[in-house]
């Protein structure tokens, strides 16, 4: 059109700025905005609410607020836009909100703008104030709220909104059954899918991969193979994020060869199935093939990341591999420059107290700057009963009835432990030691009404 001396107009640049921000191209919208400067159309209103617009969606606040601020007129679509802008980035909502309280005219998409913002900035009960002022709501203003929710981990309020909710479409079930899933309650998650079947509610992609990772919480052979039916039955896509969620489940179910199966369906996996993949072949017992795996993936120039050497310290682990294990742990440090967290110091410790390295494994966790990992110390416990190592046991068994006072089972080794060495006075005061602990908690009772007899049972529990 340019090249042809054909001059744009007003209508011109309002739709070459909406594809810039559909693309998300700031470059070509920051030429567009010069043309729109040196051809004298600054004063249309149109051409103002695209630019703030796509300033507003490709990041550039400061910008969509620049303009905003020099409009010479406005309407409610400029208000609009700028409180867009405002909404995608979830900062400076005091700013959106004086904005808001100024508009001489608002209407749905203004509130939806705020309520959008203040749950992307994390403030709920701002959110949840605005929400409850609107005297009108579409299924954009509930779903918003309820997302922010269930993001926040707050699914006792989550729960209540979605049974007030008029209108629950497939968002709104999956952003329930995910929110479940992530705070770690998968029964709950995996009935709210149940029920979104019986309403008849189809489930996309999307919604098929929170199920699936539901699945592999719980860990059972019998609904994996039960969700695999149903991925075929829908029709599912089987993207990468799906065939990762399968490979994921089918590997923490235990179903090793399915999960390879479906691994290698994926064109070009990333870090993510590898991953899956890896722990899980760890886990149940196949620590070579969990190498092999990890091999095959630096192979391919995919970076693994903290994830992934969880698994091959896991697997290191299990096949006794003390020494490749320690190179892989130095490698995770200096060559990907990956912080260890609490589960690799796990990993290591559990490596090196099952080889009967328990020296350098209590001084391995002992050296953790984070909290102490009670799993841990745990497995090194057992280690000590294996090598009846009653020192670094004694060690041990105190920074665990710190940890988890509460916890009968460290007295039980220890005790053991004294026992096997025929320590007889040690034992018994560790036993009677645990016979406090169990006296001081009051039992607890429960009422159980029987449907047969209609009595009523009161007893410990």
């Amino acid at each position: 059109m340019i090249r042809c001396n054909v001059k744009p107009d007003n209508y011109t640049y309002p739709f070459l700025l909406n594809s810039c921000a559909a693309l998300c191209d700031l470059n070509h919208g920051c030429e567009v905005h010069g043309r729109v400067v040196k051809s004298g159309f600054c004063s249309i209103v149109e051409v103002f609410n695209a630019l703030i617009d796509m300033y507003g969606k490709c990041g550039k606040l400061g910008c969509a607020r620049k303009v905003f601020d020099e409009m010479p007129q406005r309407d409610v679509v400029s208000y609009n836009a700028v409180l867009g802008a405002y909404a995608r980035v979830g900062d400076d909502m005091g700013d959106a909100q004086m904005i808001f309280d100024e508009m001489p005219v608002r209407n749905l998409i203004s509130w939806n703008a705020m309520v959008v913002g203040y749950v992307n900035n994390g403030d709920l009960d701002s959110a949840r104030a605005t929400f409850d002022k609107m005297s009108e709501k579409n299924v954009v203003t509930w779903t918003t709220m309820l997302v922010g929710y269930t993001k926040n981990k707050m699914m006792d309020m989550a729960k209540v909104l979605f049974e007030a909710m008029p209108e629950k479409t497939l968002v709104c079930w999956t952003a329930m059954i995910s929110g479940y899933a992530q705070n770690g309650q998968p029964n709950e998650a995996l009935r709210y899918f149940r029920r979104m079947q019986g309403v008849h509610v189809k489930p996309d992609a999307f919604a098929m991969t929170a199920v699936i990772s539901v699945l592999a919480q719980l860990g059972r052979p019998d609904l994996a193979n039960w969700i695999m039916t149903l991925v075929n039955q829908e029709g599912i896509e089987r993207n990468v994020k799906v065939l990762t969620s399968l490979v994921d489940m089918h590997a923490k179910c235990g179903n090793i060869e399915e999960a390879c199966r479906l691994f290698e369906e994926i064109p070009q996996p990333d870090v993510y199935p590898y991953s899956a993949l890896i722990t899980g072949l760890a886990s149940h017992g196949h620590g070579i093939r969990a190498l092999e795996v990890f091999q095959k993936m630096l192979m391919a120039k995919v970076e693994p990341d903290y994830i992934t050497f969880v698994g091959v310290l896991n697997a290191c682990s299990h096949t006794g591999l003390v020494d490749d294990g320690l190179a892989y742990w130095e490698s995770m440090i200096n060559d990907y420059k990956i912080e260890p967290d609490a589960d690799h110091y796990a990993c290591v410790v559990d490596m090196l107290g099952r080889a009967g390295r328990l020296e350098q494994a209590y001084k391995m966790l002992k050296s953790t700057p984070m909290d102490p990992h009670p799993a841990a110390f745990g497995a090194l416990l057992a280690a000590c009963r294996t090598y009846s190592n009653v020192e670094i046991a004694e060690l041990v068994a105190q920074e665990l009835f710190i940890l988890e006072p509460n916890n009968t089972g460290n007295y039980v080794l220890l005790s053991g432990i004294y026992a096997e060495r025929e320590q007889w006075d040690e034992a018994e005061r560790v036993r009677k030691a645990m016979k406090k602990k169990i006296t001081a908690k009051l039992p607890g009772h429960s009422w159980v009404e029987s449907n047969k007899y209609g009595k009523v049972y009161s007893g410990p529990v």
